[in-house]
């Protein structure tokens, strides 16, 4: 199991735990469709800054489509319509910033996931009720299939690459120390 695959269950199982403690408040305040736009917003931006962490990229260049998330959920009236459009933001954040290697693998992986995600928040019919974490989790338990159709090459960024010049150094050091044994 990848860090990205195992990553991905835990923070959806923390997202079905903490979805009912976290909405029951601003419910009170605000009203249902409110609560629920900011708890998808920010598990957006949560998300996100994992998903840019994962694949190197600058968090700066996802606030245009976070920025575009949070005023569809100033100006939306239904959290249904914030919804849909909180999808196409995270397609576009995974496969259009962050992941974007194979273009052909990651629009058939955000078809199949964002299509069976969508699904299954359809098929639970999330309300302000105990089947809306799990309504949650099974949405992130089909985010998981995204890593496994597309792999996430990332490079080692442990693994110190020498400057043209140190490497000749070191070529040249190789190459006197092989010819004092010699002689």
């Amino acid at each position: 199991m990848t860090k990205q695959i195992r990553t991905t269950l835990v923070f959806g199982l923390l997202s079905a735990i903490s979805v009912i403690p976290l909405t029951h408040y601003p419910a009170i305040l605000w009203g249902w469709s409110v609560a629920i736009k900011l708890f998808v917003l920010i598990n957006l931006m949560l998300y996100s800054r994992l998903l840019c962490r994962w694949s190197n990229t600058s968090f700066i260049s996802i606030v245009f489509p976070l920025l575009l998330a949070a005023a569809m959920a100033l100006l939306s009236n239904t959290y249904s319509s914030f919804i849909l459009v909180s999808l196409g933001v995270f397609s576009w954040i995974r496969s259009g910033m962050c992941f974007k290697e194979m273009p052909i693998r990651t629009v058939f992986a955000e078809f199949i996931t964002i299509s069976g995600g969508a699904g299954f928040l359809l098929f639970w019919l999330p309300e302000p009720t105990l089947v809306l974490p799990v309504a949650i989790w099974s949405f992130f338990l089909f985010q998981t299939l995204y890593f496994f159709i597309v792999p996430c090459r990332i490079a080692n960024p442990t693994a110190i690459v020498a400057d043209p010049f140190e490497q000749a150094s070191r070529e040249l050091e190789r190459l006197l120390k092989l010819n004092d044994i010699r002689l």
